[in-house]
């Protein structure tokens, strides 16, 4: 009897430890920041993938998806997935993207952060998507991914889509 009272004096300690371990939506956006940074800054990431024209950076485990075509490429990992939007009108510095989630989101974002080297512009911004769901857009100029994602991936999330977005060349 004792040994059932201990059990369930123990739970409730157990999943807060458990709790604390993982990292909030707020500590997952701060790591993904610095990441995306740090790929956007640094040497472009080599395709590995080639579709329709364009070559691209597709991460372990993830798929293109068949019906994907030159400006709209569907990526998965898992049941996840990741919509790469590529528009060949507008350039490297382009702020389309940009301006186009804070006109309509900008009330909802929870974190994002520019960034601008060499010609170029990128951003990604995290928002809720619903209660326990967040939106991730990354982009550099006319080159947009969005994907959702829960908590504890949002750090993971906004690395690899930086990864992405950073390696896409059209026509090479």
């Amino acid at each position: 009897m004792s040994r059932n009272w201990m059990q369930i004096a123990i739970a409730p300690f157990l999943l807060l430890s458990l709790a604390a371990c993982s990292a909030s939506a707020e500590e997952q956006t701060d790591e993904g920041l610095k990441a995306a940074k740090d790929i956007f800054t640094g040497d472009i990431v080599e395709p590995n993938e080639q579709i329709k024209g364009v070559d691209l950076f597709v991460p372990s485990g993830f798929t293109i998806q068949e019906d994907s075509n030159e400006t709209n490429i569907v990526l998965m990992d898992n049941s996840d997935s990741y919509i790469l939007f590529i528009n060949p009108n507008e350039e490297q510095d382009s702020k389309l993207f940009y301006d186009l989630v804070l006109a309509e989101k900008k009330e909802d974002i929870i974190v994002q952060e520019t960034f601008v080297q060499n010609e170029r512009f990128g951003f990604i911004a995290v928002y809720p998507s619903s209660e326990d769901l967040y939106e991730i857009i990354s982009s550099i100029g006319g080159v947009k991914l969005t994907t959702i994602s829960d908590e504890a991936n949002i750090s993971t999330n906004m690395e690899q889509m930086m990864k992405i977005v950073r390696s896409v060349q059209v026509g090479a």
